[in-house]
């Protein structure tokens, strides 16, 4: 599928990963379009792209309101080609901790609301874009932003979870909706140097991770770009996840 020209819907997009794949896809000559829980965000994106992109306020935890945005999505005449399934919270939290004496257990607020976002927003997007794609039999990509804590990261319970959920419905649409002519891929983002890494680790974690990662480096917002655009452009690939991550594995 060519990039130029198509469709492109990406999920909470109003900074960070998202918001760079926004713009980028934009440079592309894609049409982008916009999910995005934060109004204000969503007006920064309008401004920022001269009204090239256009954003809806979703929140994409909640089924009734992303059917309502897709309606309005549709009624502006915009078909989806591509989806980007970018909306997500990190959340670290051990199961158990050992050391306190109140509250010892993964707290369950957390739990739902990491599996909300992270997804159940997935599951309820991609189900109802791609009802709108076969209604229209129409050929489709789907790229979801999983994680190479997929595989498994201590203090990271819901996290993993969440996006080995994310890996496992990859391979499971591309199965199921390959002969529609409908495609679905993940990628699989290690440390990837935003400003929300930044906040979040030490420079001192972020110096001894480097070290750990084969190339010595955090990766770039463009690397997972890139890796978007070769899903969308392959038409061959389809039920993969591409682990972009310097060659750390967890």
């Amino acid at each position: 599928m060519k990039v130029a020209g198509s469709v492109v819907l990406v999920t909470g997009a109003g900074r960070g990963i998202g918001r760079y794949l926004a713009e980028q896809f934009d440079a592309a000559e894609a049409r982008v379009i916009v999910l995005e829980k934060d109004a204000a965000l969503c007006e920064d994106l309008r401004l920022s792209s001269a009204g090239r992109i256009q954003a809806w306020q979703c929140d994409l935890s909640d089924d009734d309101a992303i059917a309502d945005a897709l309606q309005a999505i549709a009624a502006a005449g915009l078909e989806i080609d591509v989806l980007i399934n970018n909306a997500g919270i990190i959340h670290s939290e051990p199961l158990v901790k050992l050391l306190s004496r109140t509250e010892r257990l993964h707290s369950r607020q957390q739990w739902q609301q990491v599996m909300r976002t992270n997804l159940d927003a997935v599951f309820f997007v991609t189900s109802r874009v791609v009802d709108q794609m076969l209604a229209k039999r129409r050929k489709g990509v789907v790229v979801s932003i999983s994680s190479i804590a997929a595989n498994g990261n201590p203090g990271q319970s819901a996290y993993a979870a969440a996006k080995a959920g994310v890996n496992a419905l990859t391979h499971t649409w591309a199965k199921e909706l390959g002969a529609m002519g409908l495609r679905f891929a993940a990628i699989a983002p290690g440390f990837i140097d935003t400003p929300s890494t930044r906040a979040a680790l030490s420079e001192a974690l972020l110096s001894k991770l480097q070290q750990q990662i084969p190339l010595r480096r955090l990766g770039d917002m463009q690397s997972i770009f890139q890796s978007a655009r070769h899903i969308v452009e392959n038409d061959y690939l389809t039920g993969t996840i591409l682990e972009i991550d310097g060659g750390l594995v967890l």
